[in-house]
């Protein structure tokens, strides 16, 4: 049994199955793994999610795309002139496939391989045990029944630091922030949120680069920072995302024996 994982597809059906093949994916015996941010961008969103509801063992974390798909599809948010997910708004199976993305986790931690999935990161003040608990509370809103109320007041960079007095959707949006849209940090958890690309502003690093609560290295598998194309130099956080659906490729990642496997974009061979 191989375990395989893959960076943001965003709509890139076609080089995910270019990369399945190229893995030799066996559906009865192998798992994948998704960073999150399935949706967006990309066109082949319907696609892209019934192949991934349909492999049973599949493990996928939210990324930010995938919320704000959530929230436009249940009216809590409006789409945007970049928003190329019309496909999934108007599939027969909507109401299926939302129910299926409200219940993915913000965090997967595997013990027998020690690696833990999130989509953009895990702010360098938690530890495994608090990201997991923190993450619940977040999930434990998407998968009730006040999940409208979440989805419809989830965006927005405030607060941008963590307080653990933080109560109602500060506290949440906070969390959600930091799993789903972090890049730049600072040692004290305070977010860059603006800064998308590899110039760090003035007292901020890459959350990868700060130091972990002591005692605790995690091997972290993340996505959403495609300006990277995969590289940390940090051993202990692996970047997937190397921005398929802006003309680059996908990349995938065994988390066996550490392979790598890529496959060009399709808008890059046109």
């Amino acid at each position: 049994m191989s375990t395989y994982v893959f960076g943001d597809i965003q709509g890139c059906f076609d080089e995910l199955q270019s990369l399945l093949h190229q893995t030799a994916y066996d559906e009865t015996k192998d798992q994948l793994w998704f960073v999150g941010d399935l949706v967006n961008r990309g066109k082949k969103n319907l696609e892209t999610v019934n192949f991934i509801m349909s492999q049973g063992n599949a493990i996928t974390v939210l990324g930010n795309h995938d919320l704000h798909f959530l929230a436009v599809a249940t009216g809590c948010h409006k789409p945007t002139s970049k928003d190329t997910f019309s496909d999934l708004l108007e599939s027969s199976n909507l109401p299926e496939i939302i129910d299926w993305l409200r219940y993915r986790p913000l965090i997967h931690h595997d013990q027998h391989s020690g690696f833990t999935l999130v989509h953009a990161g895990i702010p360098p003040i938690w530890d495994l045990g608090s990201s997991l608990l923190r993450a619940r509370e977040v999930e434990s809103i998407l998968q009730g029944d006040h999940y409208r109320s979440f989805l419809q007041e989830m965006y927005g960079d405030d607060p941008d630091h963590w307080n653990d007095r933080l109560t109602g959707m500060a506290r949440l949006r906070m969390i959600t922030n930091y799993f789903t849209r972090m890049r730049f940090c600072t040692t004290n958890g305070k977010l860059a949120l603006t800064y998308k690309a590899l110039e760090r502003p003035d007292g901020f690093s890459p959350w990868f680069e700060l130091p972990r609560p002591a005692g605790q290295e995690l091997h972290i598998l993340f996505g959403h920072w495609a300006a990277l194309e995969g590289v940390t130099q940090n051993e202990s956080a692996i970047a997937l995302d190397t921005g398929c659906v802006w003309g680059r490729y996908l990349t995938a990642f065994r988390l066996e024996d550490g392979q790598y496997f890529t496959t060009p974009s399709v808008t890059s061979q046109q």
